[in-house]
């Protein structure tokens, strides 16, 4: 009986103590229960005040006022300018397109200061005073301080202020120190999909092929190749699905992998003849290299579906051009085949700039 009363004393003890707090607050009378009641109340909501601000303000997801691909810090952009200026970074110059369609064209980035930059358009041979004012778009190539076995590629945009000809006739612009630059990709080459126009012809022998009948050397020697395709071919049995400077992306049609049913294999070498058209259509140039399989995306042994991943070993350069017989030079893995890492680029640009498609 004892333990029952004992939890009903408390409770009524505990409505006694409220209800004194609350007539003497009612009454005016300042004692120390009637204190202790209107701190806590107060203390109570003050802290869920703060709580509800806190939480309330606290994000679900970062939202970022800028994209992450910009670069807008005054030293940094100052950095990288002044790395481009002492590696003679190539710039790749238009017009913005929002002031109509204009051919783009080379130039080098030869000064860079607070007052603006100085860009050397040994392409160009005159200039309208018109140019003055107008907007460039410009993209180039480099290997940041950071990041120096990376070739990293950034775009500006800037007025043009002044124009000279210097010395031998050479163009040199005045422009705008740019506000921000923008990463377009970041890789050690970059990698470009060509559309079908910019393949005249790619064919492909194995490295036994060539060296049993016929002369690496030589490529008027070398017999039938494995896999072909040349422009407008209905059915071509491979496809070039990328290209950068230091290998490609290749498809074999599931017709050609059941007809030639060739054994495939990683670390397996192939020659290959690559034509290709320039970025602008204006020309085509051709390429002799060696490749070697790194992987298979699907089984290597697969007849329904087959893609390659292939690096450059080694490019075939003609003993006197145009074609007199190729001796063949090893490809360094980091810097790639300049010729091609070079029109991969201006292909790149090329489909950004018109088409908006890279």
């Amino acid at each position: 009986m004892a333990d029952l009363l004992t939890p009903l004393t408390f409770a009524v003890s505990i409505n006694d103590f409220f209800n004194k707090m609350f007539d003497d607050i009612l009454a005016g009378r300042v004692t120390l229960e009637s204190v202790l009641l209107i701190v806590a109340f107060f203390g109570t909501f003050v802290m869920l005040t703060a709580l509800s601000f806190v939480f309330a303000k606290k994000p679900h997801e970062v939202m970022l006022d800028q994209p992450i691909t910009w670069i807008t810090d005054y030293n940094r952009i100052t950095e990288l300018l002044n790395s481009a200026v002492t590696q003679r970074s190539k710039v790749r110059v238009s017009f913005l397109r929002d002031q109509g369609a204009a051919r783009s064209s080379d130039g080098t980035l030869i000064d860079a200061n607070k007052t603006g930059l100085t860009l050397e358009m040994s392409s160009l041979t005159n200039i309208s005073p018109d140019w003055v004012g107008r907007t460039l778009e410009m993209y180039f190539r480099m290997r940041t301080p950071d990041q120096p076995k990376l070739q990293t590629t950034l775009s500006f945009i800037s007025d043009i202020l002044s124009y000279q000809m210097v010395e031998d006739e050479i163009l040199q612009l005045r422009i705008s120190r740019p506000l921000r630059l923008e990463i377009n990709q970041n890789r050690l080459h970059l990698r470009v999909e060509p559309p079908e126009k910019y393949v005249r012809t790619f064919k492909l022998w194995t490295e036994e092929q060539v060296s049993r009948h016929g002369d690496s050397r030589d490529p008027d020697s070398w017999p039938e190749p494995a896999y072909s395709s040349s422009e407008g071919d209905r059915e071509p049995e491979i496809v070039l699905e990328n290209i950068s400077g230091g290998g490609v992306r290749v498809e074999i049609k599931p017709g050609a992998l059941r007809a030639k049913r060739s054994k495939i294999t990683v670390n397996q070498e192939y020659y290959a003849q690559l034509t290709l058209a320039d970025p602008d259509l204006a020309g085509f140039s051709t390429h002799y290299v060696l490749m070697r399989v790194l992987k298979c995306y699907d089984d290597c042994d697969s007849l329904s579906q087959l893609s390659l991943g292939m690096t450059f070993s080694a490019v075939g350069v003609p003993v006197e051009p145009p074609l007199t017989g190729l001796r063949w030079r090893t490809v360094n893995r980091d810097n790639g085949i300049a010729e091609l890492d070079d029109w991969a680029y201006e292909l790149h640009l090329e489909l950004y700039r018109n088409r908006g498609v890279a």
